[in-house]
Formats: C-alpha cells, structure tokens, sequence
C-alpha cells in the first residue's frame, strides 16, 4: 500500500538550526514596540 502522508512533511518531527523564540517572548516583543509607539505618538521620546 502507498504512505498515507503523500510526501508531506511532518514538521513537528524536523529540527531545523535557527532561534528557538517562546510565545512569551513574542508578546513581550510586540508589548514593547506598542509601548514604544505611543510614546512617540505622546511626544514623550
């Protein structure tokens, strides 16, 4: 019988090289040029 899959790749099996980023640091990241903004909106920087 041929594989299920069809050639896909499972990627939750693949480790690829690269920065491995938490979904905290990406809130924070995004809470801090949000910030960032509206001081600058503000006038404040």
């Amino acid at each position: 019988m041929p594989a299920s899959t069809a050639g896909l790749v499972r990627y939750m099996d693949e480790e690829g090289s690269g920065y491995k980023l938490k979904p905290q640091h990406i809130l924070y990241g995004a809470g801090g040029v949000i910030g960032i903004e509206i001081l600058l909106k503000l006038g404040l920087i």
